[in-house]
């Protein structure tokens, strides 16, 4: 099974850094979310919301995830 790249954990991680990024997410979440090359799965959990599911998905727990506060 191939991994992408670009999952919702990096998408996060870069989103905690790169402040011009953050600023397109607060306009546009899910756009943004799927111009980053999200999976339809993962843009439903930033549609929802669904920042508890996202948690689970670090699987390495001592990266800050300050982004589920957005």
């Amino acid at each position: 099974e191939i991994k992408m790249a670009k999952s919702i954990v990096d998408f996060l991680v870069e989103l905690d850094t790169n402040s011009k990024l953050m600023e397109a997410y607060k306009k546009d979440p899910v756009g943004i979310a799927a111009d980053y090359g999200l999976s339809d799965e993962e843009l439903k959990l930033i549609e929802n919301k669904d920042w508890d599911e996202v948690a689970k998905r670090f699987d390495d727990t001592s990266k800050a995830i300050r982004v589920v506060n957005y």
